[in-house]
């Protein structure tokens, strides 16, 4: 079950994570993965885990790179998150990035071999965001009502705290 396998290879550790909101025509860049909830769906921004001696900054062109084929520069820092779980522990810090190269196509994460959980890269805008079911798109990306109000959440964040 890939679920067992995503809680052997990330659960039951504090994980520093990094995710880069990227807006092209008031859209945002989010990709569905798969195994990480009941819905079997949920949509996060490009970004993952921070390797030991890499900087925060590092770790993100490379998910990039990795996960959806495009360079990118980093803007601004928007805030911070913490995720608990009876099984997970994340600590993400959110940046909003611009394209400066590549291509879009879905990649795969390294982690995870040829089980990657990346099902589908999308441009979604907030009314379609706001379609999602809650448990199916990051927390972050709730109850906006425009792309603009993403970038009033400056700040940090606690997203679920059910241990």
């Amino acid at each position: 079950m890939r679920s067992e396998e995503i809680k052997t290879i990330f659960g039951n550790q504090v994980r520093v994570r990094v995710m880069g909101v990227l807006i092209q025509e008031e859209k945002v860049l989010l990709l569905n993965h798969t195994g990480l909830n009941d819905e079997d769906e949920l949509w996060l921004p490009p970004g993952g885990g921070i390797a030991f001696n890499e900087s925060a900054k590092e770790a993100l062109i490379r998910e990039f790179e990795e996960e959806v084929n495009l360079s990118i520069k980093i803007c601004d820092f928007l805030g911070a998150t913490e995720f608990i779980s009876k099984e997970m522990h994340a600590i993400e810090l959110f940046f909003v990035v611009e394209q400066i190269g590549g291509k879009l196509q879905l990649g795969s994460d390294p982690e995870l071999g040829e089980n990657s959980i990346l099902k589908e890269a999308r441009w979604m805008s907030i009314l379609e965001i706001n379609k999602l079911s809650e448990n199916c798109v990051h927390r972050l990306f709730k109850n906006l009502e425009s792309i603009d109000d993403l970038f009033k959440k400056k700040g940090f964040f606690n997203i679920r705290n059910n241990p």
